[in-house]
C-alpha cells in the first residue's frame, strides 16, 4: 500500500557540478511520487557556474544550502540535518534516478517494517556503460566489500541512530563505512530487481583513482567499526591453524632469517 503521507528528502551534495546538476533535479523533479523535497548542499564550490546556476534555482520543492567545502560526508550530513522526511535518499549531483524509483522504494518502507534499506540495480553511464546487479545482502558480505550505491533509500529514524556519513572517509568508501553503521545491529535489506539508479561515470571519476588508497580507506573502515568486525570475524591470531604455523620449525627459522634483515632495513643499509 502506498502511503503519500511519507515525505522522502532527496540529498544532494554539490561541488562544481554545474554541468550536471539540473539533468539530475529533472529527474527527481520527473518522479510519479510527489511527496518530496529536494534539499542541495553546494559544498564550497569554486567553479562560477555551478554558483550561478544555483543561485538562480527556484522551486517550491527544493532548499539550498551553501558551506564551505568539507567533503561530501559533511554535506550530506548538513542537508539530512535540515530535511523533514521520513525516508533519505542521497543523490550525487551528476547522477540520475528513473521516474519510479522513489514510488517503489516508498512502498517498500511502508510494507516492510523489518526492511531498513532499499536499493536497486544500477546502470554505469558516460565514459563507461555497464550493467551492475546488486548482490544478496548479508552483514558478513558487507563488512567484506560494498554492496550497495550510495543512492539507496532509508529510514531517517535509523540514520538517527547512527552518527550519520563519517567525516574521516573523505577519500571514499564513506557509503560503505555508512551501510555498515546503519545495518550493524540488524534490519533487512531489499533489492528492486530493476535498474533504477543511473551512474554518470566520468574518465577521471573518483572509484577510479580509489586503488591506490583503498588498503588505507580498507584499514580505517576496519578501526570505525572494530567491535563489529570482532563480533563477526575471528581474530586469525587465536585460530587453530595459525597456531599450527607458529609453532612449525618453518615459521621459527623464517623468524630468525627476518630478524637481521628487519634491522638493517631499520638502519637503511639494505
Amino acid at each position: 500500500m502506498l502511503d503519500s503521507k511519507k515525505k522522502v528528502s532527496i540529498i544532494i551534495p554539490c561541488f562544481n557540478s554545474g554541468r550536471y546538476i539540473d539533468e539530475t533535479i529533472k529527474s527527481v523533479l520527473a518522479q510519479s511520487y510527489q511527496n518530496y523535497e529536494i534539499i542541495i548542499v553546494d559544498d564550497g564550490s569554486t567553479d562560477s557556474t555551478t554558483t550561478q546556476y544555483l543561485n538562480s534555482l527556484i522551486h517550491p520543492k527544493i532548499k539550498i544550502f551553501f558551506k564551505e567545502n568539507g567533503g561530501v560526508s559533511s554535506a550530506r550530513n548538513y542537508a539530512i540535518s535540515y530535511s523533514n522526511g521520513d525516508y533519505i535518499l542521497p543523490l550525487d549531483a551528476d547522477d540520475l534516478i528513473s521516474n519510479d524509483y522513489v514510488e517503489i522504494a516508498v512502498t517498500i518502507l511502508n510494507n516492510n517494517r523489518s526492511v531498513e534499506l532499499v536499493t536497486c540495480n544500477v546502470k554505469y553511464f558516460g565514459y563507461r556503460n555497464i550493467l551492475r546487479t546488486t548482490e544478496v545482502y548479508s552483514i558478513e558480505k558487507l563488512m567484506a566489500k560494498n554492496l550497495f550505491v550510495v543512492t539507496s533509500m532509508f529510514r531517517r529514524l535509523a540514520f538517527d541512530k547512527t552518527n550519520g556519513f563519517n567525516t574521516n572517509m573523505k577519500d571514499g568508501f564513506e557509503d560503505w563505512d555508512f551501510w555498515i553503521s546503519l545495518l550493524g545491529n540488524g534490519g533487512e535489506v531489499y533489492n528492486i530487481d530493476k535498474t533504477c539508479f543511473f551512474y554518470r561515470m566520468h574518465k577521471d571519476s573518483r572509484n577510479f583513482q580509489l586503488d591506490s588508497i583503498s588498503n588505507l580507506l580498507r584499514n580505517q573502515i576496519y578501526l570505525n567499526h572494530a567491535e563489529l568486525y570482532h563480533r563477526y570475524f575471528i581474530n586469525p591470531t587465536e585460530c587453530f591453524e595459525y597456531k599450527l604455523i607458529k609453532d612449525s620449525m618453518e615459521y621459527k627459522v623464517g623468524k630468525l632469517i627476518l630478524r637481521p634483515l628487519r634491522f638493517f632495513q631499520k638502519l637503511k643499509l639494505i
